[in-house]
């Protein structure tokens, strides 16, 4: 699979271990959220916003090996196996500098970070509490990323949905006995979920690295050779890479604002509700988000290749499938909205269901404008416009965030309403992409 041509198959060969990999992913905050969520109110709204927080992190390293994983499948398409190594090895040391920076400054400044964002002393506790335990996590998560760069740059997918597999079985059990204290476990309650998620990502990390041995990439690949820090490599690298960070940090950056504006303004119960949403998003999202790193790994092996007319066909292929996943996840939600909702609260929260239900359809327009929008944004970075791409995302976030400030300020204003801002987020990006489609000459990369 060393140069790509975007067929069908192709497209799902690589999307679906993907899909099925991110599922398992997600799935560590969607039980995070489940099993803090039965402890209470508090509890629930500390885990959904302590996941956003953290989340902040989480997308700047995953974005920096977004960088790794093009030049990778750019080296694909041109039959240069030789240099994947030297990249994937340079990665390695990136990453580990910056997970070191990024847990000493969690380690330290926790407490104020989070007493600017937020008002309620209570949420700010218990969020400290769970990310004391979570930032364990940071560096074996990290170094996962360089896998998932090397193996969907590759082309090589399946071994990623094994390691969360292992990841997910892992985070079930011990989230369940290091919140409630069961299996001789102590009871540590939402930080006991941050422990098990810590835990997980260690154990999904040997999985990849032990694998790689197995499947004798290293020697195929040239990795783990480490001769020298290739300066001019982690410049190129850089240069793909901070833009990409700082696109990601605006998008969750703007996401994290608004949910502290909603928990200020709105209060308790919509920031409990917004909590739920995001969870939600998350999820069903989830192909969306696999199929648009698919985008990266194809457009960018095309341009390897230098086929550049076959670019366009390959961003609708892949937007059509994305949409289907998106029809499907709307019509599971529609059929059964309780227990899509219900999964996220307590016993004595249940009045919140109904409250949420009500609100679903906000998050169908979501899925929908979502599911194109973002191949198509993929589709702009994979072509080497990363600038144009952080340019596009710096300006929706500024329209975001200026249009739920104002939303704020009306007299009406509601957890619907609010939500509309993701329609807003969405149709802009859209707007620009089709801008830059219109005029762009695909032979200029």
């Amino acid at each position: 699979m060393a140069q790509l041509k975007a067929t069908y198959k192709e497209i799902l060969t690589i999307s679906l271990p993907l899909i099925l990999g991110n599922l398992a992913w997600t799935s560590n905050g969607v039980f995070d959220t489940i099993f803090v969520g039965n402890l209470g109110k508090v509890e629930l709204d500390a885990i959904g916003f302590a996941s956003i927080f953290y989340s902040v992190l989480f997308m700047a390293g995953f974005s920096f090996t977004r960088g790794t994983q093009m030049l990778v499948a750019r080296r694909m398409g041109e039959l240069n196996k030789h240099e994947v190594g030297n990249i994937i090895d340079t990665t390695i040391i990136a990453m580990l500098g910056v997970a070191l920076l990024f847990f000493a400054i969690i380690k330290i400044y926790t407490h104020e970070i989070l007493g600017f964002m937020l008002t309620n002393e209570d949420i700010i506790q218990k969020c400290e509490l769970f990310l004391s335990y979570r930032i364990w996590g940071l560096i074996p998560s990290f170094l996962s990323f360089v896998f998932i760069a090397f193996y969907s740059g590759i082309g090589r997918t399946p071994i990623l949905a094994a390691s969360v597999g292992v990841m997910t079985f892992f985070n079930i059990i011990l989230n369940y006995g290091l919140v409630y204290g069961k299996f001789g476990l102590p009871e540590i309650g939402i930080g006991g979920s941050g422990m098990a998620t810590a835990i997980s990502e260690t154990l999904a990390v040997l999985v990849l690295f032990l694998g790689t041995f197995y499947k004798k990439r290293i020697h195929e690949f040239y990795l783990f050779r480490f001769k020298k820090f290739d300066t001019i490599l982690i410049k190129q690298m850089s240069n793909m890479a901070v833009p990409l960070m700082l696109q990601s940090l605006a998008a969750v950056g703007g996401w994290l604002y608004f949910f502290a504006r909603i928990e200020t303004i709105l209060g308790k119960d919509a920031l409990a509700i917004s909590s739920i949403f995001r969870q939600l998003i998350l999820f069903f999202t989830i192909p969306a988000w696999s199929l648009g790193s698919t985008a990266n790994t194809i457009i960018s092996n095309m341009v390897g290749q230098k086929d550049f007319s076959g670019v366009k066909d390959a961003i609708r292929r892949i937007s059509a499938v994305s949409l289907f996943f998106a029809i499907l996840s709307c019509l599971i939600i529609y059929l059964f909205p309780t227990f899509c909702i219900g999964i996220f609260t307590s016993k004595q929260d249940a009045a919140l269901v109904p409250m949420a239900t009500e609100i679903i359809p906000v998050i169908f327009v979501v899925f929908i404008l979502m599911s194109f929008t973002n191949i198509l944004f993929n589709g702009v970075i994979s072509l080497g416009d990363i600038y144009i791409a952080l340019g596009i995302q710096i300006v929706v976030v500024i329209i975001y965030i200026a249009y739920f400030q104002f939303m704020f300020t009306l007299p009406f204003v509601s957890t619907f309403w609010i939500w509309t801002a993701e329609w807003v987020y969405w149709v802009s990006i859209l707007l620009a992409c089709l801008i830059f489609f219109k005029y762009k000459h695909l032979e200029v990369v």
